[in-house]
């Protein structure tokens, strides 16, 4: 998947992007009154394929509904919901059958 195709599926999806700096993050999914964003520390991303990466995590928090609230302390509800977002990133940047063919090419 390119970087462009993310953009889309937020733009189909009606989630607004920001630029905007976040301490000690590249990014962050917003929903707050069932208006989504994402918010992008573009000064921090540097290459695209962090930009991508990021992009693909926060969408992930959007459709795992992988939230929790602003000022959380709850380190295990964090990290669950972090893992949840990642995954739906993974399986839409490196689909199945790709990695199967990978894993395949590796061990010949």
């Amino acid at each position: 998947m390119k970087l462009n195709d993310l953009y889309n599926i937020a733009e189909k999806e009606k989630i607004k992007i920001y630029d905007w700096h976040i301490e000690n993050a590249y990014g962050a999914f917003i929903n707050i009154d069932k208006i989504n964003a994402i918010a992008l520390n573009y000064d921090e991303l540097g290459a695209s394929i962090k930009e991508k990466e990021t992009l693909a995590e926060e969408l992930g928090h959007y459709y795992y509904d992988a939230t929790y609230p602003l000022y959380c302390t709850d380190t295990v509800l964090m990290a669950k919901q972090e893992y949840r977002a990642r995954k739906w990133s993974y399986n839409i940047l490196i689909p199945f059958e790709d990695l199967k063919l990978a894993i395949k090419k590796r061990n010949r």
